[in-house]
C-alpha cells in the first residue's frame, strides 16, 4: 500500500509541477512554436537574441551532411534548452528561508541548501553534448517518435513509454516518450537536480567547477562509464560547445 500511494505522489508531482511553476512563477517568456517540417524550416539563431522558438515536430536531419546536421540539431533544441533553464533560473531566485513549498518538491529536499544545489545553472555544453550523444545528434527513434533527447528510461506504469528495440522481452527496458522538446529539457533537468546519483555532481555544479571536472560526475548517467565521459569531453570539445554556456533565451 505504501508503495502505492508513493507511485501515486511521483506521478501527481509530475503532472502538477509544470502547471503550478507556470501559474506560481513570474515567467513571462512566450514560446513561439513551429512546426517544421524539413531541416529548413529550422530558423537561424543571433546570439545576441535568440528566441523562443520551440520545434512541435521532428524534421528529419539524417539526409543532411554531418556538418549541418550537427547546425540543424544545435539550432533545433537549443532555444527550448535556454527555455527551461530561464524558468530554473526563477526558481534559484526564489531561494530563501521561506522558500516555496513546491521547490522542495522539485527537488525533493529539506534543506535550503540541497535546494541551491538542486537548482544551480546546468551549463549548456554539457545539455547539447548528452543530448547530441543520447539522440545520435536528432536523429536516434526515440527522439523522433517521443521527443527523449536524453535517453531517460521509464519505470513507472503511468508513463507515456516507447519500447526499446531488442530488449529482453521478459525483462523489457522502456524509455520515456515525451510531448514535445520543452517536456524533455524539463524532465532531464530535474532528473539531475534530485537524482541521488547525481548528489556530488549538483555540489561540484553549485561550486562553479570546470566543464571537464563536472563531467567526471556524470559517470552514472551511462553504463560506458569513463567513455561516456570520454565522448561527452570529446563532444565538447571538438564542436566548441562552450560557446553556448553564456547564452540567455529573449526576454523582451
Amino acid at each position: 500500500m505504501q508503495k502505492i500511494r508513493f507511485l501515486i505522489k511521483i506521478l501527481f508531482l509530475s503532472i502538477l509541477f509544470p502547471l503550478c511553476s507556470q501559474s506560481v512563477i513570474d515567467f513571462n517568456i512566450q514560446p513561439i512554436y513551429i512546426h517544421a517540417e524539413s531541416a529548413y524550416d529550422i530558423r537561424e539563431f543571433n546570439s545576441d537574441s535568440i528566441s523562443p522558438f520551440i520545434y512541435t515536430n521532428i524534421p528529419d536531419l539524417s539526409i543532411l551532411d554531418v556538418a549541418a546536421r550537427k547546425k540543424k540539431f544545435i539550432a533545433l533544441i537549443l532555444p527550448a534548452i535556454l527555455f527551461e533553464k530561464a524558468r530554473v533560473k526563477k526558481m534559484y531566485d526564489m531561494i530563501d528561508e521561506s522558500a516555496p513549498e513546491f521547490l522542495y518538491d522539485y527537488c525533493n529536499c529539506k534543506t535550503v541548501e540541497a535546494l541551491y544545489y538542486c537548482l544551480a545553472e546546468q551549463p549548456t555544453s554539457i545539455i547539447i553534448a548528452q543530448a547530441a550523444i543520447e539522440s545520435g545528434w536528432g536523429t536516434s527513434r526515440f527522439f523522433l517518435e517521443g521527443f527523449n533527447l536524453f535517453g531517460i528510461h521509464s519505470f513507472y506504469s503511468g508513463d507515456m513509454k516507447i519500447k526499446a528495440a531488442g530488449s529482453d522481452t521478459s525483462k523489457p527496458v522502456y524509455v520515456k516518450k515525451y510531448d514535445g522538446i520543452l517536456s524533455s529539457v524539463s524532465d532531464y533537468l530535474r532528473t539531475l537536480a534530485k537524482s541521488n546519483a547525481y548528489s556530488e555532481y549538483r555540489i561540484s555544479r553549485f561550486q562553479n567547477d570546470s566543464i571537464n571536472d563536472l563531467l567526471l560526475y556524470l559517470e552514472k548517467y551511462s553504463i560506458r562509464r569513463e567513455l561516456y565521459i570520454s565522448d561527452l569531453q570529446n563532444i565538447i570539445e571538438y564542436n566548441n560547445l562552450f560557446i553556448y554556456d553564456n547564452l540567455e533565451i529573449n526576454q523582451k
